[in-house]
């Protein structure tokens, strides 16, 4: 009887398995939302447990303490939708306004005076004169020929892919709503279908959420201060949408390495060109000082930190690390590898550093 028990739950433990690995062949078309609201809703755990924690303060007969996981997926998606989808929205409509004004001659005249002012403002440092001449030479024969107008073509097909985010956007939210909702009762059948210990599925999960977890609030907190630091500081030089760029460079900031200098650079280099030095000097200083090092190095640490201290969440994974799985991720999923590469790695290393304490242990006791 024993062993017929035994064989059963061997037997239901391949066949669901065999399931699942069918039911994602089935849904191979949406399997890359699946994942980011899967490791979207691991990120979020923290504040999730906060809110239905909060909710059950209520009576337990009450809608609210009944409804209340279905409460805080909607609260949390709702948050995702309305602070991603309508600065894309708004960002979608102004760049379609602002490009279809654009004139491509104008557009050629300005950067040739641009090159021509910087070339003439290095002249007369002796040992850049030559590679400066090839500089300009090659920068106008780039202006005079046709891949500008290739440049403007890709930007409205970026454009045209910032609204298919969109949609990847809805699916993904719908899926972390899903997550959300259900998130407990898949882990803990998850739990019960691997055979592994409690305290290593445990441990598992609490490096993947904390890695997670850092980066994502990270990049959140990052993206938000930048775009509004950036969006103030336009609104004190004058002359530009500063609601415009200062969404653009929380955008761009999202970029590893690179981050808002695709913004401020060029407008840098458009108030070199009208002479206003002074303008210059305060963009150049407050993206150096203030988002690049202020914003991106101590008030980011300050704030995960806090966030540690309020949820509890860790992480050990180094920042060179977490830098390159970005990358990786990126390069291998597009924007959304932002969160899938760190994951997969702190999955990796987690599972690395049980077999090595694992093998440890077995080593000692020999």
């Amino acid at each position: 009887m024993d062993h017929n028990t035994i064989d059963d739950k061997k037997f239901l433990a391949w066949l669901t398995l065999v399931l699942i690995g069918t039911s994602l062949l089935v849904f191979r078309s949406y399997l890359h939302f699946l994942l980011v609201g899967a490791v979207l809703a691991l990120s979020t755990s923290h504040i999730f447990e906060a809110i239905t924690s909060w909710l059950s303060r209520t009576r337990e007969n009450s809608f609210i303490y009944k409804s209340r996981n279905g409460i805080a997926a909607t609260l949390l998606s709702l948050f995702f939708l309305f602070m991603i989808v309508a600065p894309l929205v708004y960002f979608i409509s102004m760049t379609i306004e602002q490009t279809s004004g654009i004139d491509p001659v104008q557009v050629k005249q300005t950067l040739t005076e641009i090159i021509d002012k910087s070339v003439a403002f290095l002249d007369r440092i002796t040992i850049l004169r030559e590679p400066l001449a090839r500089l300009r030479a090659e920068g106008l024969s780039f202006i005079s020929g046709p891949a500008l107008e290739v440049v403007f073509d890709g930007t409205k097909g970026l454009v045209a892919g910032v609204g298919a985010l969109l949609g990847q956007i809805v699916w993904i939210l719908l899926f972390y709503f899903l997550f959300n909702l259900y998130g407990k009762k898949i882990l803990l059948f998850l739990a019960d279908l691997i055979p592994m210990s409690y305290q290593h599925e445990k441990y598992l999960y609490r490096e993947c959420t904390g890695t997670v977890a850092v980066v994502f609030y990270g990049t959140l907190f990052n993206m938000i201060a930048q775009g509004i630091a950036f969006g103030l500081l336009m609104a004190f030089i004058g002359g530009y949408d500063s609601m415009y760029l200062g969404i653009l460079a929380g955008f761009c900031s999202v970029i590893p390495i690179i981050g808002a200098a695709l913004v401020y650079v060029p407008i840098l280099a458009l108030e070199l060109l009208a002479g206003h030095l002074l303008n210059a000097a305060i963009i150049l200083l407050f993206a150096w000082i203030v988002m690049g090092f202020a914003i991106d190095n101590i008030l980011r640490m300050i704030f995960i930190g806090f966030l540690k201290k309020k949820f509890g969440f860790e992480y050990r994974m180094n920042e060179i690390l977490i830098l390159l799985a970005i990358l990786a991720g990126i390069s291998a999923f597009g924007f959304w590898g932002l969160i899938i590469g760190p994951s997969v790695l702190a999955l990796t290393l987690a599972a690395a550093n049980l077999y090595s304490s694992r093998m440890s242990s077995i080593d000692s006791v020999s």
